[in-house]
């Protein structure tokens, strides 16, 4: 059930949830070059990196926080709540801006090598209210997920803070077993999936031009996803791979490249399928009884 106060603090039109029943998919990857895509195509977009064992957004898109923070209490903290004294402020925050696109993570609140490592049934609760803390704008705001459903998930999920997911994985059999589960269970709490982005699928021979499959294709008629539909199969890309070395993402590169086209139309995939969703939404709103009026003297 969405909390329309909690939603409405976060200042995004379309928040979209990248998630993966299995880590090592490429997932965050995947979240920034759609992003970027999605950016070259004129939108507003910023990330929110939930992944607070291993937030690597700011990596790959070549930000480092260099400096370790510590608290003034207690040099040995390694919580951002504990190195900023601060970090529960409510009062909004700006994001990061890096190649147009805001970003948010615990990435840029503590030290590339220190540790974080809460209590786990706190984690739910520091990722919501930095969420929530950040003063986006965005038209789209994408979600970087940790791998499986534990927290921050349920918290998400919980708050009501996810208008739909976007799946990403790689063909192997036992990925495709706990990938249908993760989309059985996000059907039963009403978050809808937009489909699925299948990466690393192959690589692309540099002397004959033809694609090697590194995962068997699926069978014909199979649904590896619980029925969610694929809406891009990406390769191995090397630049996909290096831009963690420095370099735009590749959908705001000058470089030509069959991958490049491939996240540009995978965006536009995503922005048909977030209006359609929007017009579902919104048709639901108008047969249950929901109007709104323009002449309404209380209304901002």
């Amino acid at each position: 059930m969405k909390n329309p106060f909690l939603r409405g603090r976060l200042n995004a039109r379309f928040v979209l949830m990248m998630i993966s029943a299995k880590g090592g998919v490429g997932k965050s990857t995947v979240t920034v070059n759609l992003a970027a895509a999605l950016k070259a195509r004129g939108l507003k977009v910023g990330i929110f990196d939930a992944d607070l064992h291993g937030p690597n957004i700011p990596a790959l898109l070549g930000v480092r926080q260099k400096r370790d923070l510590t608290a003034s209490r207690n040099p040995e903290a390694m919580m951002p709540i504990a190195a900023r004294p601060d970090a529960l402020d409510m009062r909004p925050m700006k994001p990061f801006e890096r190649y147009g696109i805001g970003l948010m993570s615990l990435g840029l609140l503590v030290g590339e090598t220190q540790t974080i490592n809460p209590q786990p049934d706190t984690i739910g609760a520091i990722i919501t209210s930095l969420l929530a803390r950040v003063d986006w704008d965005a038209d789209v705001l994408l979600i970087d997920m940790p791998p499986g459903t534990g927290e921050p998930l349920n918290a998400l999920l919980g708050a009501g803070l996810v208008d739909a997911a976007l799946l990403i994985a790689v063909r192997e059999r036992l990925a495709h077993l706990d990938n249908g589960r993760l989309v059985s269970l996000l059907r039963t709490r009403s978050v809808p999936v937009l489909g699925v982005v299948e990466n690393m699928t192959h690589i692309v021979c540099p002397h004959c031009g033809e694609p090697v499959e590194l995962y068997p294709a699926p069978v014909e008629g199979e649904s590896g996803y619980d029925g969610a539909a694929v809406l891009a199969s990406l390769p191995f890309h090397p630049h996909l791979i290096r831009q963690i070395q420095g370099g735009p993402p590749l959908p705001l590169s000058d470089i030509e490249s069959p991958t490049r086209d491939l996240l540009l139309t995978l965006a536009d995939t995503i922005q048909a399928r977030i209006a359609a969703l929007n017009e579902s939404n919104a048709g639901d709103a108008a047969q249950n009884g929901a109007a709104v009026d323009d002449d309404c003297i209380d209304c901002p």
